[in-house]
């Protein structure tokens, strides 16, 4: 029996996938040739999301800055290695940046009910989890305030490492991991939600009574991994017996 054309379409369709997820540590560009102002160079003040981050899309932003340090409005912006977060004015700090560039996400500070809570900023993209891949690990600084869905399920976030950054004003990069082994070799939507609720020091009106900081977070160098997101408990096993096994040898000497 011969299929349809549209049902052999929408079989090769499935069958293709999403393809590869992109831009995974925000270092391509895809401004055009002709736009005045290059990266690097003189900071943005926006452009549009498709030229800044190409392959992801986030609401409820517009455009994207570089170097651009948001009034909490739901934006985010392309940071480098020389950025310092001048939204706390006595202390403006640098970010941490795992390649060329890191994204700095200011979510919006408003509250959207009585219970404090705040609208979120939303990045995804869809494509194609690795058919080894176990976990997505990436570089996370803020105030933890965020949530992972993969395929529509909220993944528990676990810190995984630190490792040196080599610049003294940020002694160390920190790494998180959440489980994506269910959805290996599947298409399906990475998608982060963050989170700010605060006074953002700089608007009209100055601090407001009770309410902290607002918050901005940094996220960068995203790459799936095949290892597990925890260890599994024969993992543990074996690397407690291995240190037992070091540390009785060391008493021996």
């Amino acid at each position: 029996m011969k299929l349809p054309r549209t049902a052999l379409l929408l079989l090769a369709a499935w069958n293709c996938g999403a393809g590869e997820f992109r831009n995974l540590r925000f270092d391509e560009l895809e401004i055009p040739a002709g736009f005045p102002i290059q990266i690097p160079g003189v900071p943005l003040d926006s452009a549009p999301g498709e030229w800044m981050t190409p392959g992801w899309s986030a609401r409820p932003q517009s455009a994207v800055g570089y170097n651009y340090t948001q009034p909490f409005g739901g934006r985010s912006s392309l940071l480098d290695a020389n950025y310092r977060n001048i939204t706390q004015p006595a202390n403006p700090t640098k970010v941490p940046v795992g390649g060329a560039y890191s994204l700095g996400i200011w979510p919006s500070s408003a509250r959207i009910d009585f219970n404090n809570n705040t609208d979120p900023f939303v990045l995804k993209q869809t494509g194609d989890i690795p058919v080894e891949a176990q976990s997505l690990r990436f570089l996370y600084a803020g105030p933890g305030d965020f949530k992972v869905y993969v395929g529509g399920a909220e993944r528990l976030v676990h810190f995984t490492e630190s490792r040196p950054s080599g610049d003294p004003e940020i002694p160390s990069l920190d790494y998180f991991v959440v489980d994506v082994g269910l959805f290996a070799g599947q298409t399906a939507e990475l998608r982060f939600e963050f989170f700010s609720f605060g006074n953002y020091p700089g608007q009209d009106g100055g601090p407001i009574p009770g309410l902290p900081d607002a918050k901005f977070h940094v996220l960068d160098d995203l790459s799936f991994s095949p290892l597990p997101a925890v260890p599994e408990p024969a993992t543990w096993a074996l690397l407690t017996a291995g240190l037992a096994i070091v540390f009785a040898g060391s008493r021996r000497r």
